[in-house]
């Protein structure tokens, strides 16, 4: 369960970033977070993705596969903006202190959900593999 609320949340903080994003372009939202169109269009499709796994009925696996994408592609964002905040050209605003700590924290934490087990049915089982009574 950890993985879906992981995918939810980071859906709509993804997704709000996103559309604020998308009626302020060519400055930086609140002054720290990056806003560019690339970047902007990037988001909606995360968002769309994390909401998804997050909200509907998918596969561990399917959960697994985006949260694991996305939290490569945050961190590795987030790592080369450290080198290059336009990250080559990209996003002319440039990232933030704000936007690297953001992408590299949450991209850590999508990809840590990614690979934590999930419970299964047999954690609600009795030990003899029969269900519970009660």
């Amino acid at each position: 369960m950890f993985a879906k609320w992981v995918a939810r949340i980071l859906g709509i903080v993804v997704a709000l970033l996103a559309v604020v994003g998308l009626f302020i372009e060519g400055e930086h939202f609140a002054g720290i977070a990056n806003v560019d169109l690339p970047l902007d269009i990037a988001r909606i499709v995360i968002a769309v993705a994390l909401l998804v796994v997050g909200f509907g009925r998918v596969s561990r696996g399917a959960l697994s596969a985006v949260l694991a994408i996305v939290g490569i592609m945050y961190v590795l964002m987030g790592v080369l903006a450290i080198f290059d905040p336009t990250l080559f050209g990209i996003l002319p605003t440039g990232f933030t202190t704000f936007d690297i700590v953001f992408h590299i924290a949450s991209g850590l934490v999508a990809v840590i959900a990614a690979f934590v087990p999930g419970r299964t049915t047999a954690d609600t089982r009795a030990p003899s593999g029969l269900p519970a009574r009660g």
